[in-house]
C-alpha cells in the first residue's frame, strides 16, 4: 500500500462550542493538502474527522501566523470564527498567546486573547450587508415563505432567515432543501434564527462545505448583526446554538466583531 503524502504530519484536534477542527502548524514544516486529501482526512469514520481544517503558515506584517481554512468537502473558507478561538486555546496551551495576538485570515486580520472570566476572545473584521446580486444569485424564493432574511458577509457569506420559534434540526433541513434545490446550492452558509429577546438569538446553521454543525462562529456574528438591525442597542448579543452560547459584541470595537466563548484542545496525533 502506498503511504499517504500527508503521512507523518502532526496535528491537533480542537473544538469550540462543538464546532471541531484539525489544526496543523505548518509554520516550519511544509504541508500542502489537496482537496481530495482534506476530504479523506475529514471523514469521521476513517479519518480524523472535523468541520474545518486550519493550517498555520508563517506570518507577515507583525502577525503570528497566516491561517488557511479548508471545509470538510475540500473547499476553501474565508473565515472561521470558532476556529479562531480554538487556535487561541491551542496557542495558550503552548504559551504563545498574548493579549491582541494577531492572525491573518483570507477575510482580514483577527486578534486573539484569553478572556478574564474564562474562554477566549476573537476580534473579527466588521460585517457588511450584501445583496444577492453581489454573489450572482437571485433573491431567496419569496413564494416559499422566505421573505424575512438578511445577507451578511464576515468575509464568508451568510444568509440569516428569521423564525418565529426556536428552530429545530428538521426546520433547518427543510430550509436547506428549499435553498439547495437551485442556484444557491453550495454557495452560502444558511442560518435559521429565532429572536428570543432583544439580546438573545437562537440559531441553527448549515455551513457551506460542512453541513449542519453544532455551532458556527461567523454565522453567530451574522445573526447578532441581524438582531441588532431589528433591536438597536450597544449591548452584547448572546447567540445560542446546539453546541453552546457565544457572546457577540458589535459596539465596543468601532464596528469590529468581538466574540467570546469556550474553546479547547481535545487531542493530538500523527497522520499514518
Amino acid at each position: 500500500m502506498t503511504a499517504s503524502v500527508d503521512a507523518g504530519m502532526h496535528f491537533f484536534k480542537l473544538q469550540a462550542l462543538g464546532n471541531d477542527f484539525m489544526l496543523v502548524d505548518a509554520r516550519s514544516t511544509p504541508f500542502a493538502p489537496t482537496p481530495d486529501s482534506v476530504v479523506r482526512i475529514a471523514d469521521r469514520r476513517t479519518g480524523v474527522g472535523f468541520d474545518q481544517m486550519l493550517i498555520l503558515r508563517p506570518g507577515d506584517d507583525g502577525v503570528l501566523a497566516d491561517v488557511e481554512i479548508f471545509n470538510a468537502d475540500g473547499s476553501r473558507a474565508e473565515q472561521c470564527g470558532n476556529g479562531m478561538r480554538a487556535i487561541a486555546a491551542w496557542l495558550d496551551r503552548r504559551g504563545e498567546l498574548a493579549p491582541g495576538t494577531g492572525l491573518a485570515t483570507p477575510a482580514g486580520p483577527v486578534e486573539l486573547s484569553r478572556h478574564a472570566e474564562g474562554g477566549y476572545t476573537a476580534v473579527l473584521p466588521p460585517p457588511r450587508a450584501l445583496e444577492p446580486e453581489a454573489l450572482g444569485l437571485p433573491a431567496p424564493g419569496l413564494s416559499e415563505g422566505l421573505a424575512d432574511w438578511a445577507l451578511v458577509s464576515l468575509g464568508n457569506p451568510h444568509l440569516i432567515l428569521n423564525s418565529d420559534q426556536p428552530p429545530s434540526s428538521d426546520d433547518l433541513a427543510a430550509l436547506v432543501a428549499i435553498l439547495e434545490n437551485g442556484p444557491w446550492r453550495g454557495r452560502i452558509n444558511i442560518g435559521l434564527m429565532h429572536a428570543a429577546s432583544a439580546d438573545l438569538a437562537v440559531l441553527r446553521v448549515h455551513e457551506r462545505g460542512a453541513g449542519p454543525t453544532q455551532a458556527c462562529g461567523s454565522a453567530a456574528c451574522a445573526a447578532a448583526w441581524t438582531l441588532r438591525r431589528q433591536h438597536p442597542s450597544d449591548s452584547p448579543v448572546a447567540v445560542e446554538q446546539p453546541g453552546g452560547t457565544l457572546v457577540v459584541d458589535l459596539a465596543s470595537r468601532a464596528g469590529h466583531v468581538v466574540t467570546t466563548g469556550p474553546a479547547s484542545v481535545v487531542f493530538e496525533g500523527t497522520l499514518a
